[in-house]
Order: C-alpha cells, then structure tokens, then sequence
C-alpha cells in the first residue's frame, strides 16, 4: 500500500499557480526515509496548465510540463536522493510523447494537471547523486495523454559558470534581425517570439536566431525554458512554411530533446530547422517530422526531433 506525503511547490514561472508533489513509496519501509534514497522512488505532481496563453488558444502547450518536471526533478533530487543543494539542476536530455491530442485541447479555463513520476538517482558519488533519471505519465483533467523520459543532471561542483546579476539585453539585436512574424509560431504578441524572421536555402532548410527577451534577467547561462521555446516555435515555424500546417492549430505531438553543452546568455545561438516530408498521424491528422540543431559558435548545444501535428 503506498502512502505519501505532500508538500507544495511553486507554480509555473509568472502563472501564481501552486503544484502539489506527492511521495508515493512503493512500500511502508519507503514512507520515512532517514537516509537518503538508492532505488526508484515514486511521485505524483498535481497542478494546472493555463487556459489563457498568448495565440490562438487551441491547444494547451506540452512543453509547459517540461519546466514544471525539471523544478519538480531538482527539489526530488535534494529532498529524497540527497543531490547537492548549491547546485542547479539541468536536462541533459527531456523526451515527450503526446497519446491523446484531443485532451490538449484548451477549453475556457486552465487544465488540471497530473504528472506520475518515477526517479531514480544516477552516478553517485561519496553518496551524492550526479543526476536522476525520470520516466513521466501525463493526464489532463485525469484523461492519460502523454509520456516521457528525461535526464537531470547537477551543475559539477566548483566555482559557478554564472555571471549573476548580468541582465539579457543587447543594445543590437546583432545577426539575429527583426522577429518572426508571431502568427507564423502561432502566437498573438511579437513580444513572446523567441526566434527571428528565418532565411530558408536550396534545400529548404530554414535558419533562425534565439532572440533573447529583454525584459527578463538571465544568469550567464540560456535559460532552459528559453531553449525549449525555441525548438517549439522554430517547429511550428517550419512545418508551417515547409509543410503548409496552420500555425494556429498545431502541436508538437512528441518531442526529443538533447543537450550537448550549456549556452551562454551573450553570444547569438543560431538554430537551423529541417522539416521531413508531410504524413499523417495515426487518427490521420497531418504530421510533419522536424529536425532542429541548435549551436553556439558553431558548437553545438542542442539537437531536437520533433513531430507537429495539424489538428482538425
């Protein structure tokens, strides 16, 4: 019989939602740890995704849980695994299949959402762990809708690679140019577009730029949620330039992210975008498969796959 205990955790960044976390043992030797955990351990994450978001409204956006899971992971990680506490916690590598398109669908008001979580600590040393790997299962409004894996790993030990108190503003916008139409990522307002307007080659590859938002302050290092926003919007951006999908009623249905290496906040990340051939999902929805590279002078600091899917 599992039993648990439950804690509050903040809500999504700017949301002023609050997340539940329940620790669901796998047996009553597992109800009090005393010291920390070696094996699997079981939670269940308890909130909501908004209703109301910038653009058409039609899907809630998947990526949302991504950063919910990561701060979710990092707390996990220092409460029950015994994980450093002066170091933050980062995805090497987040994965996310979408099973239910129609429960992403946004109604009138936010979504009640539930995250089972399984974590198991990875690379541990002198008794800290390096890392957690995490297997999830989503439900919205408690219809199942997704699954996913990822990889968190602890900033190694030693001086901090932020430079605090830094702010993420350019005078210029340098190489990266003007925006991207909002529309064409299918966003209503030019301030929440991450990407610039995209060259498209021969080949039809699109290139873009990270556009960092100049109202939010950044620590040295590119912020994940800024990372992942920008493979959503550069996907959404190619399968609808590339594939023809309406930008307003699409949704990344699975997603396979893997960090290479930190980005830093000052130089520009270039992101080329590569969108496959047109298809259909199994519920003969369009679908259109998107391969995303994400590099920093010419290092790279990210690949992504990625399937946009056009509803109905």
């Amino acid at each position: 019989m599992a039993v648990g205990s439950t804690v509050r955790d903040r809500g999504a960044p700017g949301s002023g939602a609050a997340r539940h976390l329940v620790h669901c043992p796998p047996s009553w030797d597992h109800c009090l740890l005393e010291a920390p955990s070696r094996g699997e351990e079981r939670f269940r994450l308890i909130g909501e995704v908004p209703g109301a978001d910038d653009g058409p409204g039609h899907f809630h956006d998947p990526l949302l849980v991504a950063e919910a899971v990561r701060e979710t992971a990092e707390f996990v990680g220092r409460q029950y695994f015994g994980g450093p506490p002066d170091r933050a916690g980062w995805f090497r590598r987040f994965g996310l299949d979408v099973t239910e398109v129609a429960a992403w669908r946004a109604g009138r008001g936010p979504a009640r959402l539930t995250a089972e979580l399984r974590a198991t600590p990875t690379a541990t040393v002198d008794g800290v762990p390096r890392g957690l790997d995490l297997r999830l299962e989503v439900s919205l409004d408690d219809v199942p809708c997704a699954t996913g894996t990822a990889s968190l790993a602890f900033d190694p030990p030693g001086p901090p690679r932020e430079r605090a108190g830094r702010w993420a503003v350019r005078a210029a916008p340098g190489p990266a140019g003007a925006p991207a139409d909002p529309g064409s990522v299918g966003l209503a307002s030019a301030a929440d577009v991450v990407l610039s307007e995209p060259a498209r080659d021969s080949r039809g590859r699109l290139d873009t730029w990270v556009l960092l938002r100049r109202d939010r302050p950044a620590e040295g290092r590119l912020p994940a949620p800024l990372l992942l926003e920008a493979v959503r919007q550069a996907s959404v951006l190619v399968a609808g330039r590339a594939g023809g999908l309406v930008p307003g009623r699409t949704l990344p249905a699975s997603c396979d992210v893997r960090v290479r290496g930190l980005a830093e906040v000052d130089p520009p990340v270039h992101c080329a975008a590569v969108a496959g051939p047109v298809g259909r999902d199994t519920a003969g929805r369009p679908a259109v498969p998107v391969t995303l590279t994400l590099t920093q002078h010419r290092r790279t600091v990210a690949e992504a796959r990625t399937t946009v899917v056009q509803d109905f």
